[in-house]
């Protein structure tokens, strides 16, 4: 009798160790799948962001403009508020650059028409058609510009779509995070579910609600915490793996605020199983003893 009694308590831990395992690892998938969709939308806004600060617009000059004042020129650029970074041509740098361009010396044929130009970045706020347009105008009103130049179909075909494109990796994003919270929310209320005639009981004989809630929160803790580990490493492990087959994408300099954002996910994989456990042990200690069969 008591063997008989020993193997239905260690097929009954084995059951409930497979039970917690298998809601750990459940939690830790839906979490690696949340993980992975904020980290998509994380290195996707900052590679837009730096296309953005890729585009340079280059500002010509009359052939009779001496350098000292196109540079005197660059440094007054330099203070404005719309201007990420400035960077100084020479004529021979220009002159150069033609040359290989074009693939022989026309200076040995014609006169240099080539003079020294300043190349710029604009920040983000103003990389789009319209600002760059009203940047153009302004730079054109100095004397010594002869022209603005700038790559408008990248500027059209992306820059223009920025905020739409951020908008829908936020949207597509938060709407996939809702449908894996809602499958980790289901699969916990069903385990307490299960388990609905034991908390009645419990408080039937004189138990406390508090006492009936506190296995159920350990619980959802302890899911919580080996479920976020597993999904933070999980994360890692891609992140790694992304950065050597991608690493103008996922990019590691980041790594600050890709330590904070996985320390997040452990976090919200915590909190929010113990949010939903205490819910759901909530609505069972509230329920009538009728709704119990329901």
């Amino acid at each position: 009798m008591a063997t008989t009694q020993s193997s239905l308590d260690k097929i009954t831990r084995t059951r409930l160790f497979f039970s917690a395992l298998g809601s750990a690892i459940s939690i830790a998938l839906t979490m690696f799948f949340i993980g992975t969709l904020m980290f998509f939308a994380f290195f996707s806004m900052k590679y837009i962001r730096n296309l953005s600060q890729k585009v340079e617009v280059e500002i010509l000059f009359y052939s009779d403009v001496k350098e000292a004042d196109i540079m005197a020129f660059e440094q007054q650029l330099k203070i404005e508020h719309y201007i990420s970074h400035s960077r100084f041509c020479s004529k021979e740098d220009n002159t150069a650059e033609a040359i290989k361009t074009i693939g022989n010396d026309f200076t040995e044929i014609i006169t240099n028409p080539i003079n020294a130009s300043i190349l710029i970045s604009v920040t983000p706020e103003y990389a789009n058609g319209d600002s760059l347009k009203a940047v153009a105008k302004k730079l054109k009103h100095n004397i010594h510009v002869q022209d603005v130049e700038y790559p408008e179909t990248i500027v059209k075909t992306v820059l223009d779509n920025f905020l739409k494109v951020q908008m829908a990796i936020v949207i597509i994003c938060t709407v996939f995070m809702l449908i894996s919270m809602l499958l980790i929310g289901n699969s916990l209320r069903l385990n307490i579910y299960s388990k609905r005639f034991s908390i009645k009981s419990m408080l039937l004989i004189g138990a406390t609600r508090a006492f009936v809630r506190k296995p159920f929160i350990i619980k959802g803790f302890r899911q919580g915490v080996w479920g976020g580990l597993i999904a933070a490493v999980l994360v890692a492990l891609t992140l790694i793996e992304g950065n050597l087959i991608m690493p103008e994408f996922v990019d590691f300099q980041y790594i600050t605020e890709i330590s904070l954002l996985l320390a997040c996910l452990f976090l919200f994989s915590v909190l929010f199983t113990i949010i939903v456990s205490f819910i759901s042990v909530n609505r069972y200690i509230k329920i009538n003893r009728d709704e119990l069969y329901l």
